[in-house]
């Protein structure tokens, strides 16, 4: 017999411990009004829209976003012109992406949360604040399930899937049902439909031959699935209820086991430890890339090395570690050799230039620095206070059999090393300035950083739509 308890009203419901998981979150979701959200947690939330809207910005100007645009007009029901808020979340979602720019905070969760609440606002007629508020309850929840197996989860050899293209879509639905105003039982509908209809995450697409559709996985896919999963809740689908923890479920697919602590706790925001990239490549490769910049800092001739050796966590090896020289853009942000040899010849960050012009970048001294690089499994273990991808350990040996060891256990960005508010204003003043004058950019910086205030949220539909026009008009 399941344990009950008695709530404010004297009716009987089940206790928490005995709700499926998603209720559970969908009732978190549910809390986030006023005061319940702390004002340094509503800051980060804007942070991490700032963040996304650059990566957004920097990647609309790239050939496969205005191809994946076109496409989307072509497909839409509407006049070719205007897009619905899923057509719209999905063009959004892939242009954040496909720079490999947008953060790591539960995974990837702002690139699929921003995208589906930017899709989803203007239809419901959401205020800056309630844009704000929505962008906090889905990049937690998202969080909260991806935090649940940092330490567990299954090689991708194993299971042949990533993590966030799954958990953000739960979370973009219980962002777009904050929206909405949605029950708390409808909500966990929406994110159980939304679990159910996402697309299943493929490694290959991600770590191997992933070609340009690769940027869709995270951001797009997601998005459109937390919209959907909200309309088909409300013309009254319904979702499976324990798709987090049945044995058949989403934990069962991708870890041997998770931490239900993680999605319980009442008292965790993983938006006041923000992890927000500088590189712009895979996150699996910036803890190399930074104890290979700091090697080069204290005066080490990285690039004159007989060998290079580098650790890092076993099941990073067949996801970043390749053995030959990049062949696409896509495949160049996830060349672990590739982005250490631009850093051992100097490189202080990966900018979106050193994958996006891969072939100038790559030549015969990059090439020859990454046949010396020979990359390892390295023994972690949960004792470590860092993400496991965040640990690394890098032997230079010189010309002369000389031996110099280094390492980093936080590299730029981390939660433990993170970006300040005004790096991350700098980042989008960089990546802005692909497309908006300087006089545009400093307006889109304060209108986002106080978008509570009225008719600030105006302003930014007037950034998205120029984007959008933009794009429509050179397609």
């Amino acid at each position: 017999m399941q344990s009950q308890s008695v709530g404010q009203s004297g009716a009987t419901e089940p206790a928490s411990a005995d709700k499926p998981l998603l209720t559970v979150l969908a009732e978190f979701a549910h809390s986030l009004e006023g005061d319940a959200i702390p004002a340094a947690v509503r800051d980060q939330a804007k942070l991490c829209l700032l963040d996304t809207l650059g990566c957004i910005i920097a990647g609309s100007v790239t050939a496969e976003a205005a191809a994946l645009q076109r496409a989307e007009r072509r497909l839409s029901s509407g006049s070719g012109v205007m897009l619905s808020p899923s057509e719209e979340a999905r063009v959004l979602g892939y242009m954040g992406d496909v720079l490999e720019l947008n953060d790591l905070i539960g995974g990837h969760a702002s690139i699929g949360i921003v995208a589906a609440v930017l899709g989803a606002a203007r239809q419901a007629d959401s205020s800056g604040e309630r844009v704000v508020d929505a962008i906090v309850a889905g990049i937690e929840v998202t969080s909260r399930l991806y935090e649940s197996t940092a330490w567990t989860k299954k090689p991708y050899t194993e299971s042949g899937m990533v993590i966030p293209s799954l958990v953000s879509a739960i979370g973009a639905a219980a962002a777009v049902a904050r929206l909405r105003g949605l029950s708390v039982a409808m909500t966990a509908e929406a994110m159980a439909i939304a679990g159910t209809i996402v697309s299943w995450g493929p490694a290959e697409v991600i770590f191997g031959t992933g070609g340009t559709i690769k940027p869709i996985l995270f951001g797009a896919c997601p998005a459109d699935s937390g919209i959907k999963g909200v309309e088909y809740a409300q013309a009254g689908l319904t979702g499976p209820p324990n798709l987090i923890e049945s044995p058949l479920g989403l934990m069962a697919a991708l870890s041997h086991s998770f931490d239900e602590s993680e999605i319980r706790s009442p008292d965790v925001w993983h938006l006041l430890k923000p992890q927000r990239k500088l590189h712009a490549s895979c996150g699996y490769t910036h803890s190399s890339i930074d104890a290979v910049v700091d090697l080069v800092r204290h005066g080490v001739n990285v690039a004159g090395a007989k060998r290079i050796k580098v650790q890092v966590p076993e099941y990073l090896l067949a996801a970043v570690g390749k053995d030959h020289m990049p062949e696409t853009s896509n495949e160049a942000r996830f060349h672990l050799q590739y982005c250490l040899a631009l850093a051992a010849n100097g490189a202080d960050f990966i900018s979106p230039a050193h994958t996006l012009e891969f072939e100038r970048y790559a030549s015969p001294e990059i090439e020859s620095l990454m046949e010396r690089i020979e990359v390892s499994s390295l023994e972690i273990s949960g004792t470590i206070h860092a993400k496991p991808y965040n640990i690394s350990r890098v032997t230079v040996e010189g010309p002369d059999g000389e031996i110099v060891e280094g390492g980093c256990n936080a590299p730029r960005g981390s939660a433990a090393n993170p970006l300040t508010d005004d790096d991350v204003i700098q980042k989008f003043r960089r990546l802005a300035s692909a497309r908006m004058p300087d006089a545009e950019i400093e307006s889109g910086i304060s209108l986002i950083l106080d978008l509570a205030r009225p008719g600030n949220d105006k302003g930014l539909w007037a950034i998205i739509d120029g984007i959008l026009e933009a794009d429509a008009k050179a397609g």
